[in-house]
């Protein structure tokens, strides 16, 4: 009988495990995820908004005519390895759909098929009419560019004065008139986080 209360310890254990699916549709199930001291969708897609609203509410993309953005060096100054794009393509996604601006993903090298396709004329083995004409991509005319930054900062958390660590981030945006060189845009966006378990270096 004895021998059989491990075996039994570890099923009930190993039953309390499991994934749970998040219905990223469904708010309340959203809302019900499990906090974190990492960067996370919430967080992705509250500042996401915040910065959107905040670039369209300041009517910067009516100060260039025809407004094309490229989206310049957004770097990850955190204790975490992650891809920016993971917000930036919320923002430029929101921003597209708007109708204020449009993107350029050929200039910054995101998208190459097009350099690749002009490369190909001359080919034989294609129907030369099937290719854009000359002078016919767009240049941009604005820049998005920042950073995320990362600070963290150590709390007494009143349990037995144990120690928690406080996690700030900072996501800083600057929007740039390519003509002039000056900024017709810029915010900062902080998320902020209490726990134990804080990323480091």
């Amino acid at each position: 009988m004895k021998k059989l209360l491990p075996i039994a310890l570890c099923a009930v254990l190993a039953g309390c495990g499991g994934t749970r699916v998040v219905d990223l549709e469904n708010e309340r199930d959203v809302a019900t995820m499990q906090d974190v001291m990492e960067l996370e969708y919430r967080d992705w897609t509250k500042t996401a908004e915040n910065m959107t609203d905040s670039m369209l509410k300041s009517n910067a993309l009516t100060r260039v005519k025809n407004p094309v953005i490229a989206v310049a060096n957004i770097k990850n100054d955190t204790m975490q390895r992650f891809d920016t794009d993971i917000l930036i393509k919320k923002i430029r996604t929101t921003v597209l759909k708007s109708g204020r601006a449009q993107i350029a993903t050929n200039f910054t090298g995101e998208d190459t098929t097009s350099n690749t396709v002009r490369s190909t004329r001359g080919n034989d083995e294609y129907d030369q009419s099937t290719f854009a004409s000359k002078g016919t991509l767009v240049a941009p005319n604005l820049s998005l560019s920042g950073k995320m930054l990362q600070r963290n900062l150590k709390i007494e958390s009143g349990w037995f004065s144990s120690v928690d660590t406080r996690v700030e981030y900072y996501l800083q945006l600057t929007l740039t008139d390519l003509k002039t060189g000056l900024s017709v845009w810029e915010d900062e966006q902080p998320i902020v986080k209490e726990g134990d378990h804080a990323p480091t270096w």
